[in-house]
């Protein structure tokens, strides 16, 4: 099962002045909950990773890798036009199911519950919403069993490992009712869990995306400095994927790992951190970051730095003000989030269960992906709802016309 906090890519939010502190875009912790389930070193370790050296034979292998990141690239900034899921149903839902989503008290959780609603009650059944305080574990688990009594066909949470409600497992298998969630780190899928949407399988296309933007944008030649948080494990999937794609595919790019603590990401000081990085080394011409939210408001802290263009930014899980920085240019490469998506894939999830067909990818089918760049068409949103159709699709699946 599942074991580490994550709400997605880009569910994961450093603290504002005003207000609390998010962790993860639609399955939140708070800052009590990521300390407790996740290391709290304050460390920063900085690791370099330096290109082959020079040669005739490098240079030509570069144009080629250059090559193939550039079409790599233009498939990536297409939108996508069908979901992932492609099996119809075996037969239509019973109606007058019950359908339990368990909610935090952050914003990303209620858009995730609305979608989730408004799934649902297109198949006729009853939408159960029950809070609990993400800096309160407890209240994750009066929440279960709460749930567990209305006899619901399904229970979905989000961003919350395991670990915080395993004791509530054995109850739920013995009832038979499964538990479906989001935006996790790594880990195997096992029954009452029967599928975690938004894990590894997406997170580390995120990290091919933009590194193989980054290839192409500085024609085979980029200095990155890879920003990582690796106390949360479905981060350093996305990290990692960036890395190992940048080192085999550009024997013409640097790359060094500069990893933050919960500490750092709570104090808001990755900004500060990543201007430091800069003044150390000027070398630096593109910085990845593990998630978009963790660095609202850099292009600003570049610029009082004296820093401003020098850099190019890129980051999964892009939120409103990285997406309004990529369309204004201060920053370069995005991935966003498709929560309301994600929302349907849980139901989808369910009803397989319901009727019994196999679920061989508990993901579902995965989140819709698209290369998020300036001049490319895209809604400045929380979630990012592509393809524009994606519940008609789905409503044709659930065979309800």
């Amino acid at each position: 099962m599942q074991t580490t906090s994550r709400h997605a890519p880009g569910r994961f939010r450093r603290p504002r002045t005003r207000g609390r502190i998010f962790l993860g875009s639609a399955g939140v912790l708070s800052l009590s909950l990521g300390l407790a389930a996740c290391s709290s070193s304050t460390s920063t370790t900085t690791t370099t990773t330096a290109a082959p050296a020079s040669s005739t034979s490098t240079t030509a292998a570069s144009n080629t890798q250059v090559a193939a990141a550039q079409a790599l690239v233009a498939q990536y900034e297409k939108q996508p036009t069908t979901i992932g899921v492609t099996t119809p149903l075996k037969s239509k839902p019973p109606t007058g199911k019950t359908f339990v989503w368990l909610s935090c008290d952050v914003s990303q959780c209620a858009t995730e519950g609305a979608a989730i609603q408004q799934a649902v009650g297109l198949l006729g059944w009853n939408y159960k919403q029950i809070n609990y305080k993400d800096a309160d574990p407890a209240t994750l688990v009066a929440g279960l069993q709460q749930a567990l009594l209305l006899k619901p066909v399904a229970v979905a949470l989000s961003g919350l490992p395991e670990v915080l409600w395993q004791t509530e497992a054995a109850a739920y298998k013995a009832a038979g009712v499964p538990i479906i969630q989001g935006y996790e780190g790594p880990g195997p899928v096992a029954f009452p869990l029967i599928g975690s949407i938004g894990g590894p399988s997406d997170v580390s296309v995120y990290g091919k995306m933009l590194a193989e933007w980054t290839i192409a944008d500085s024609n085979g030649k980029a200095n990155v400095l890879n920003v990582t948080v690796n106390s949360y494990p479905i981060l350093a999937v996305f990290s990692s994927s960036f890395q190992s794609t940048l080192t085999s595919g550009c024997s013409g790019c640097k790359i060094q790992n500069q990893n933050f603590s919960l500490a750092q990401v709570f104090s808001g000081g990755v900004n500060s951190g990543i201007v430091a990085a800069l003044r150390r080394d000027p070398s630096i011409t593109y910085v990845n970051v593990a998630d978009g939210p963790f660095i609202d408001g850099l292009p600003s802290a570049l610029a009082a730095a004296g820093l401003s263009g020098k850099v190019k930014i890129t980051a999964e899980s892009g939120d409103t003000q990285n997406l309004t920085d990529v369309q204004n240019g201060t920053e370069s490469a995005f991935t966003g989030l498709a929560l309301n998506y994600g929302s349907y894939l849980m139901v989808d999830l369910a009803l397989r269960h319901l009727e019994g067909m196999p679920i061989t990818d508990p993901t579902d089918g995965g989140l819709p992906k698209q290369l998020l760049v300036k001049g490319v068409s895209f809604a400045i949103s929380i979630s990012y709802d592509e393809p524009s159709n994606f519940r008609a699709q789905f409503k044709t699946l659930w065979l309800l016309g």
